[in-house]
């Protein structure tokens, strides 16, 4: 049972599935995912670091970011999955 799930996972997956963490999309989501687990185990820790980016930085970005980030994160991952990537640079022995 379990050759076949991992065969079909083998055979629907991207060409260039090797090359996963070199993806826009896949580096924005895992942004969102660190951000979104920070929030859920220790919402303390992002309130202090929001107050270590100094106040002029702050008073440039709108007030409703904050509530939306992991938002904002995943939308941007969509959209670089749909964006030409250059290919990543091979190795000869691969």
């Amino acid at each position: 049972m379990l050759d076949r799930i991992l065969a079909f996972a083998r055979d629907h997956m991207v060409d260039d599935v090797r090359d996963w963490w070199r993806w826009w999309s896949v580096r924005l989501l895992a942004l969102a995912l660190a951000l979104q687990t920070l929030q859920l185990t220790s919402p303390d820790a992002l309130v202090a670091f929001w107050h270590t980016v100094p106040a002029s930085l702050r008073g440039f970005l709108p007030g409703w970011l904050d509530d939306l980030i992991t938002v904002l994160l995943m939308f941007a991952a969509l959209v670089a999955r749909h964006w030409k990537q250059p290919a990543p640079p091979r190795s000869p022995s691969s």
